[in-house]
Protein backbone atom coordinates (compact mmCIF):
# COMPACT_ATOMS: atom_id res chain seq x y z
CA UNK A 1 0.00 0.00 0.00
CA UNK A 2 2.71 2.58 0.81
CA UNK A 3 4.42 1.85 -2.52
CA UNK A 4 1.11 2.16 -4.40
CA UNK A 5 0.38 5.48 -2.70
CA UNK A 6 3.89 6.74 -3.51
CA UNK A 7 3.36 5.92 -7.19
CA UNK A 8 -0.05 7.61 -7.17
CA UNK A 9 1.38 10.73 -5.51
CA UNK A 10 3.97 10.91 -8.30
CA UNK A 11 1.18 11.01 -10.89
CA UNK A 12 1.04 7.35 -11.95
CA UNK A 13 -2.00 5.13 -12.30
CA UNK A 14 -2.13 2.01 -10.14
CA UNK A 15 -4.52 -0.88 -10.67
CA UNK A 16 -4.78 -3.90 -8.37
CA UNK A 17 -5.54 -7.28 -9.94
CA UNK A 18 -6.81 -9.21 -6.96
CA UNK A 19 -9.18 -12.04 -6.21
CA UNK A 20 -9.83 -11.57 -2.53
CA UNK A 21 -9.76 -8.80 0.10
CA UNK A 22 -10.81 -6.18 -2.42
CA UNK A 23 -12.12 -3.99 0.40
CA UNK A 24 -8.57 -3.59 1.73
CA UNK A 25 -7.64 -1.95 -1.58
CA UNK A 26 -10.71 0.20 -2.08
CA UNK A 27 -10.75 1.42 1.53
CA UNK A 28 -7.21 2.67 0.94
CA UNK A 29 -8.52 4.87 -1.88
CA UNK A 30 -7.08 2.67 -4.63
CA UNK A 31 -8.67 0.84 -7.56
CA UNK A 32 -9.05 -2.92 -7.82
CA UNK A 33 -10.45 -5.42 -10.30
CA UNK A 34 -11.86 -8.72 -9.07
CA UNK A 35 -10.03 -11.25 -11.23
CA UNK A 36 -11.77 -14.32 -9.76
CA UNK A 37 -15.42 -13.30 -9.24
CA UNK A 38 -17.35 -15.89 -7.25
CA UNK A 39 -14.33 -18.13 -6.62
CA UNK A 40 -14.27 -20.04 -3.33
CA UNK A 41 -10.64 -19.85 -2.17
CA UNK A 42 -11.02 -22.30 0.72
CA UNK A 43 -10.37 -25.47 -1.34
CA UNK A 44 -7.27 -23.82 -2.82
CA UNK A 45 -5.79 -23.00 0.56
CA UNK A 46 -6.88 -26.22 2.21
CA UNK A 47 -7.61 -29.10 -0.18
CA UNK A 48 -9.61 -31.88 1.39
CA UNK A 49 -7.57 -33.82 3.95
CA UNK A 50 -4.86 -31.17 4.44
CA UNK A 51 -3.91 -29.16 7.51
CA UNK A 52 -4.07 -25.40 7.89
CA UNK A 53 -1.18 -24.31 5.60
CA UNK A 54 -0.23 -21.39 7.83
CA UNK A 55 0.58 -23.75 10.71
CA UNK A 56 2.50 -26.58 9.04
CA UNK A 57 5.57 -26.75 11.25
CA UNK A 58 8.00 -28.39 8.84
CA UNK A 59 6.94 -26.60 5.66
CA UNK A 60 9.80 -25.23 3.59
CA UNK A 61 10.02 -23.13 0.45
CA UNK A 62 8.89 -26.13 -1.64
CA UNK A 63 5.63 -26.28 0.32
CA UNK A 64 5.09 -22.53 -0.12
CA UNK A 65 5.66 -22.84 -3.87
CA UNK A 66 3.14 -25.67 -4.16
CA UNK A 67 0.55 -23.82 -2.08
CA UNK A 68 0.88 -20.42 -3.74
CA UNK A 69 1.36 -21.94 -7.16
CA UNK A 70 -2.08 -23.49 -6.78
CA UNK A 71 -3.65 -20.20 -5.64
CA UNK A 72 -1.80 -18.14 -8.27
CA UNK A 73 -2.82 -20.55 -11.01
CA UNK A 74 -6.48 -19.89 -10.27
CA UNK A 75 -5.86 -16.15 -10.77
CA UNK A 76 -3.85 -16.27 -13.99
CA UNK A 77 -6.72 -15.99 -16.47
CA UNK A 78 -8.27 -12.96 -14.80
CA UNK A 79 -4.91 -11.25 -14.27
CA UNK A 80 -3.95 -11.73 -17.93
CA UNK A 81 -7.31 -10.49 -19.17
CA UNK A 82 -6.99 -7.31 -17.09
CA UNK A 83 -3.35 -6.73 -18.06
CA UNK A 84 -4.03 -7.08 -21.79
CA UNK A 85 -6.78 -4.45 -21.63
CA UNK A 86 -5.11 -2.15 -19.10
CA UNK A 87 -1.62 -2.36 -20.69
CA UNK A 88 0.59 -1.57 -17.68
CA UNK A 89 4.21 -0.50 -18.07
CA UNK A 90 5.28 -2.35 -14.91
CA UNK A 91 4.01 -5.23 -12.78
CA UNK A 92 4.55 -5.23 -9.02
CA UNK A 93 3.72 -8.47 -7.23
CA UNK A 94 4.26 -10.11 -3.88
CA UNK A 95 6.91 -12.82 -3.87
CA UNK A 96 4.35 -15.60 -3.51
CA UNK A 97 2.04 -14.32 -6.28
CA UNK A 98 3.15 -16.31 -9.31
CA UNK A 99 0.63 -14.70 -11.65
CA UNK A 100 2.63 -11.45 -11.54
CA UNK A 101 5.71 -12.86 -13.24
CA UNK A 102 3.56 -14.72 -15.76
CA UNK A 103 1.73 -11.51 -16.74
CA UNK A 104 5.01 -9.59 -17.05
CA UNK A 105 6.44 -12.33 -19.28
CA UNK A 106 3.32 -12.40 -21.44
CA UNK A 107 3.38 -8.62 -22.00
CA UNK A 108 7.20 -8.44 -22.21
CA UNK A 109 7.41 -5.80 -19.50
CA UNK A 110 9.57 -5.58 -16.36
CA UNK A 111 8.32 -6.68 -12.98
CA UNK A 112 9.10 -5.95 -9.36
CA UNK A 113 8.97 -8.71 -6.77
CA UNK A 114 8.10 -7.63 -3.25
CA UNK A 115 8.59 -10.15 -0.41
CA UNK A 116 6.27 -9.39 2.48
CA UNK A 117 8.84 -10.41 5.08
CA UNK A 118 11.51 -12.97 5.97
CA UNK A 119 9.22 -15.95 5.39
CA UNK A 120 8.85 -15.40 1.63
CA UNK A 121 12.32 -13.93 1.05
CA UNK A 122 14.02 -17.09 -0.23
CA UNK A 123 15.08 -16.28 -3.83
CA UNK A 124 14.41 -19.92 -4.73
CA UNK A 125 10.67 -19.32 -4.30
CA UNK A 126 10.35 -17.62 -7.72
CA UNK A 127 11.97 -20.56 -9.53
CA UNK A 128 9.83 -23.12 -7.70
CA UNK A 129 6.68 -21.08 -8.34
CA UNK A 130 7.45 -21.08 -12.05
CA UNK A 131 7.84 -24.86 -11.97
CA UNK A 132 4.61 -25.30 -10.02
CA UNK A 133 2.77 -23.17 -12.61
CA UNK A 134 4.29 -24.72 -15.74
CA UNK A 135 0.85 -25.89 -16.92
CA UNK A 136 -0.44 -22.31 -16.70
CA UNK A 137 2.49 -21.03 -18.77
CA UNK A 138 1.95 -23.75 -21.38
CA UNK A 139 -1.81 -23.13 -21.48
CA UNK A 140 -1.20 -19.50 -22.42
CA UNK A 141 1.75 -20.20 -24.72
CA UNK A 142 4.24 -18.31 -22.57
CA UNK A 143 7.81 -19.58 -22.75
CA UNK A 144 9.91 -16.61 -21.71
CA UNK A 145 10.48 -14.64 -18.54
CA UNK A 146 9.88 -10.97 -17.64
CA UNK A 147 12.16 -8.55 -19.47
CA UNK A 148 13.68 -7.50 -16.14
CA UNK A 149 12.96 -8.60 -12.59
CA UNK A 150 13.90 -6.41 -9.65
CA UNK A 151 13.46 -7.64 -6.12
CA UNK A 152 12.77 -5.29 -3.23
CA UNK A 153 13.86 -6.01 0.32
CA UNK A 154 12.74 -4.39 3.55
CA UNK A 155 15.43 -6.13 5.61
CA UNK A 156 18.61 -4.17 6.51
CA UNK A 157 21.77 -5.43 4.85
CA UNK A 158 23.23 -6.46 8.22
CA UNK A 159 20.40 -8.98 8.68
CA UNK A 160 20.35 -10.30 5.09
CA UNK A 161 22.48 -13.38 5.96
CA UNK A 162 19.69 -14.42 8.36
CA UNK A 163 17.11 -14.62 5.58
CA UNK A 164 16.16 -18.00 4.09
CA UNK A 165 18.27 -19.07 1.11
CA UNK A 166 21.97 -18.62 0.51
CA UNK A 167 21.96 -16.95 -2.91
CA UNK A 168 20.84 -13.31 -3.06
CA UNK A 169 19.55 -11.90 -6.36
CA UNK A 170 21.71 -9.55 -8.42
CA UNK A 171 18.97 -6.94 -8.82
CA UNK A 172 17.85 -6.35 -5.25
CA UNK A 173 16.82 -2.88 -4.11
CA UNK A 174 16.39 -1.91 -0.45
CA UNK A 175 13.21 -0.08 0.51
CA UNK A 176 12.02 1.09 3.91
CA UNK A 177 9.11 -0.79 5.43
CA UNK A 178 6.29 1.67 6.11
CA UNK A 179 3.66 0.26 8.50
CA UNK A 180 0.24 0.05 6.93
CA UNK A 181 -2.56 -1.31 9.08
CA UNK A 182 -5.55 0.41 7.51
CA UNK A 183 -7.24 3.56 8.74
CA UNK A 184 -9.51 3.94 11.70
CA UNK A 185 -10.79 6.19 14.47
CA UNK A 186 -8.44 5.80 17.43
CA UNK A 187 -10.02 5.28 20.84
CA UNK A 188 -9.51 8.06 23.38
CA UNK A 189 -7.30 5.96 25.64
CA UNK A 190 -4.86 5.44 22.77
CA UNK A 191 -4.47 9.18 22.28
CA UNK A 192 -2.92 9.48 25.72
CA UNK A 193 0.27 7.90 27.13
CA UNK A 194 -0.43 4.97 29.47
CA UNK A 195 -0.82 6.34 32.99
CA UNK A 196 1.84 5.36 35.51
CA UNK A 197 2.96 2.04 34.03
CA UNK A 198 4.22 0.64 30.73
CA UNK A 199 1.96 -0.89 28.11
CA UNK A 200 2.44 -4.27 26.40
CA UNK A 201 0.60 -4.97 23.16
CA UNK A 202 -0.63 -8.52 22.51
CA UNK A 203 -1.86 -9.69 19.09
CA UNK A 204 -2.23 -12.79 16.95
CA UNK A 205 -2.78 -10.76 13.80
CA UNK A 206 -5.88 -10.79 11.63
CA UNK A 207 -6.27 -14.57 11.34
CA UNK A 208 -4.60 -16.47 14.17
CA UNK A 209 -7.08 -15.59 16.93
CA UNK A 210 -10.09 -16.99 15.11
CA UNK A 211 -11.54 -20.49 15.38
CA UNK A 212 -10.27 -20.94 18.93
CA UNK A 213 -6.68 -19.91 18.19
CA UNK A 214 -6.82 -17.19 20.82
CA UNK A 215 -6.58 -19.84 23.55
CA UNK A 216 -2.78 -19.84 23.07
CA UNK A 217 -2.79 -16.57 25.06
CA UNK A 218 -4.48 -18.11 28.12
CA UNK A 219 -1.17 -18.74 29.92
CA UNK A 220 -0.10 -15.12 29.43
CA UNK A 221 -3.44 -13.79 30.64
CA UNK A 222 -3.22 -15.93 33.77
CA UNK A 223 0.15 -14.35 34.58
CA UNK A 224 -0.74 -10.76 33.63
CA UNK A 225 -1.89 -9.75 37.11
CA UNK A 226 1.65 -10.32 38.41
CA UNK A 227 3.14 -7.73 36.03
CA UNK A 228 3.05 -4.01 36.73
CA UNK A 229 1.98 -3.13 33.20
CA UNK A 230 -1.15 -2.59 31.13
CA UNK A 231 -1.85 -5.25 28.52
CA UNK A 232 -3.80 -4.41 25.37
CA UNK A 233 -5.04 -7.53 23.59
CA UNK A 234 -6.39 -7.18 20.05
CA UNK A 235 -8.97 -9.94 19.62
CA UNK A 236 -8.92 -10.09 15.81
CA UNK A 237 -12.16 -12.06 15.67
CA UNK A 238 -11.26 -14.29 18.61
CA UNK A 239 -13.57 -15.05 21.53
CA UNK A 240 -12.33 -13.25 24.66
CA UNK A 241 -14.23 -15.78 26.75
CA UNK A 242 -11.63 -18.39 25.82
CA UNK A 243 -8.98 -16.43 27.72
CA UNK A 244 -10.53 -17.04 31.11
CA UNK A 245 -11.18 -14.36 33.71
CA UNK A 246 -9.10 -11.33 32.80
CA UNK A 247 -7.34 -9.24 35.47
CA UNK A 248 -7.95 -5.50 35.77
CA UNK A 249 -4.71 -4.62 33.93
CA UNK A 250 -5.84 -6.32 30.70
CA UNK A 251 -7.75 -4.32 28.11
CA UNK A 252 -9.28 -6.10 25.11
CA UNK A 253 -10.28 -4.49 21.84
CA UNK A 254 -11.53 -6.16 18.67
CA UNK A 255 -9.17 -4.28 16.37
CA UNK A 256 -7.01 -1.17 16.36
CA UNK A 257 -4.36 -0.03 13.83
CA UNK A 258 -1.15 -1.66 15.03
CA UNK A 259 1.32 1.19 14.49
CA UNK A 260 -0.51 3.78 16.65
CA UNK A 261 -0.87 1.15 19.36
CA UNK A 262 2.82 0.22 19.31
CA UNK A 263 3.83 3.88 19.50
CA UNK A 264 2.54 3.72 23.08
CA UNK A 265 3.96 0.29 23.97
CA UNK A 266 7.14 -0.75 25.75
CA UNK A 267 6.90 -4.25 24.31
CA UNK A 268 4.78 -6.57 22.21
CA UNK A 269 3.84 -10.26 22.34
CA UNK A 270 2.72 -11.68 19.00
CA UNK A 271 2.52 -14.62 16.60
CA UNK A 272 5.60 -13.74 14.49
CA UNK A 273 3.58 -12.57 11.50
CA UNK A 274 5.56 -10.59 8.93
CA UNK A 275 3.57 -7.36 9.14
CA UNK A 276 3.55 -7.33 12.94
CA UNK A 277 7.26 -8.18 13.10
CA UNK A 278 8.33 -5.40 10.73
CA UNK A 279 5.97 -2.82 12.24
CA UNK A 280 7.43 -3.42 15.70
CA UNK A 281 10.98 -3.31 14.29
CA UNK A 282 10.25 -0.02 12.54
CA UNK A 283 9.00 1.50 15.80
CA UNK A 284 11.86 0.10 17.91
CA UNK A 285 9.63 -2.00 20.17
CA UNK A 286 11.14 -5.13 21.82
CA UNK A 287 9.29 -8.29 20.81
CA UNK A 288 8.39 -11.66 22.28
CA UNK A 289 7.05 -14.06 19.65
CA UNK A 290 5.23 -17.38 19.91
CA UNK A 291 5.70 -18.87 16.42
CA UNK A 292 3.45 -21.72 15.30
CA UNK A 293 4.25 -22.82 11.78
CA UNK A 294 7.12 -22.70 9.32
CA UNK A 295 6.66 -19.18 7.98
CA UNK A 296 6.43 -17.76 11.49
CA UNK A 297 9.61 -19.54 12.48
CA UNK A 298 11.52 -17.89 9.64
CA UNK A 299 10.38 -14.53 11.00
CA UNK A 300 11.27 -15.61 14.52
CA UNK A 301 14.80 -16.59 13.47
CA UNK A 302 15.38 -13.14 11.95
CA UNK A 303 14.06 -11.42 15.07
CA UNK A 304 16.32 -13.38 17.41
CA UNK A 305 19.31 -12.82 15.12
CA UNK A 306 18.70 -9.07 15.25
CA UNK A 307 18.83 -9.06 19.06
CA UNK A 308 15.59 -7.04 19.16
CA UNK A 309 13.41 -9.85 20.46
CA UNK A 310 13.11 -13.47 21.49
CA UNK A 311 10.89 -16.50 20.97
CA UNK A 312 9.16 -18.65 23.53
CA UNK A 313 6.47 -21.33 23.75
CA UNK A 314 2.90 -20.13 24.16
CA UNK A 315 2.17 -22.78 26.79
CA UNK A 316 4.82 -21.43 29.16
CA UNK A 317 4.61 -17.73 28.28
CA UNK A 318 4.22 -15.78 31.50
CA UNK A 319 5.59 -13.23 33.90
CA UNK A 320 9.30 -13.89 33.26
CA UNK A 321 9.02 -13.17 29.54
CA UNK A 322 7.02 -9.99 30.18
CA UNK A 323 9.61 -8.74 32.65
CA UNK A 324 12.33 -9.44 30.11
CA UNK A 325 10.46 -7.35 27.54
CA UNK A 326 10.25 -4.45 29.98
CA UNK A 327 13.58 -4.70 31.77
CA UNK A 328 16.19 -6.19 29.40
CA UNK A 329 18.42 -3.23 28.47
CA UNK A 330 20.25 -5.10 25.71
CA UNK A 331 16.93 -6.01 24.09
CA UNK A 332 15.75 -2.41 24.11
CA UNK A 333 19.08 -1.08 22.82
CA UNK A 334 19.04 -3.56 19.92
CA UNK A 335 15.43 -2.67 19.07
CA UNK A 336 16.22 1.03 18.93
CA UNK A 337 19.35 0.44 16.85
CA UNK A 338 17.37 -1.66 14.38
CA UNK A 339 14.76 1.10 14.16
CA UNK A 340 17.45 3.57 13.08
CA UNK A 341 18.78 1.13 10.44
CA UNK A 342 15.31 0.69 9.00
CA UNK A 343 14.65 4.42 8.94
CA UNK A 344 17.87 4.97 7.00
CA UNK A 345 16.64 2.80 4.10
CA UNK A 346 15.12 4.54 1.03
CA UNK A 347 11.41 5.27 1.37
CA UNK A 348 8.89 4.02 -1.23
CA UNK A 349 8.66 7.60 -2.50
CA UNK A 350 12.44 7.74 -2.99
CA UNK A 351 12.20 4.55 -5.06
CA UNK A 352 9.72 5.97 -7.58
CA UNK A 353 12.32 7.52 -9.99
CA UNK A 354 14.12 4.18 -10.25
CA UNK A 355 10.81 2.41 -10.95
CA UNK A 356 9.99 5.02 -13.62
CA UNK A 357 13.32 4.33 -15.30
CA UNK A 358 12.71 0.59 -15.08
CA UNK A 359 9.32 0.95 -16.77
CA UNK A 360 10.51 3.35 -19.48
Amino acid sequence: MPLAHALRAAGHDVRYAIGDALNAVTEAGLHAVDITPGLDYAPLWMPEGTDDPMHVKDAGVEFLAELFGRVSGAEVDGALELARSYRPDLVVHSAAQGAGALVAAALDIPCVELPLGPADSDPLLATLLREAMEADYERHGITGTPRTTVRLTTVPERLAPLLPGERRPEHEWPVRFIPYNGGGVLPGWLSRPPAGRPRIGVTLGSIGAQWGGITVLASLMAAASRIDAEFVVTLGGGDAGLLGELPDNVRTIEWVPLAPLLETCAGIVHHAGSGTLLTAMTLGVPQCVIPDGSYQRANSDLLEGSGAGFATDAATLGAAECRRLLEDTALRTAARGLREELRAMPSPAALVPALEELAA
